[in-house]
């Protein structure tokens, strides 16, 4: 199967001629989608493997603690909303 492919390719390069989008069609006609892969999710392995979700983190929100662990939020502002103010 794989010498009449190249034969046929070295046919399409010397004689011009071929569909390309065919060509395209073949290459891919056998694919196997990834969660086949005999050798895992790629995403799995590596430096990165074994990373949690921040919401697993031992030591809690880094934005809870430093220097503005206790800020509080805008619309606990005592003077408003600074964009309902009105400038003349």
């Amino acid at each position: 199967m794989q010498l009449d492919r190249f034969l046929q390719d070295m046919a399409n390069t010397f004689l011009g001629g071929g569909n390309r989008e065919q060509d395209e069609e073949e290459r891919y006609r056998n694919a196997r989608p990834a969660s086949e892969d005999p050798y895992g999710d790629p995403a799995d392995s590596g430096e990165f493997g074994n990373l949690r979700p921040a919401s697993e983190d031992p030591y809690g929100d880094p934005a809870d603690s430093g220097e503005y662990a206790n800020a509080r939020p805008a619309s606990e502002d005592p003077y408003g909303d600074p964009a309902d103010r009105e400038y003349s």
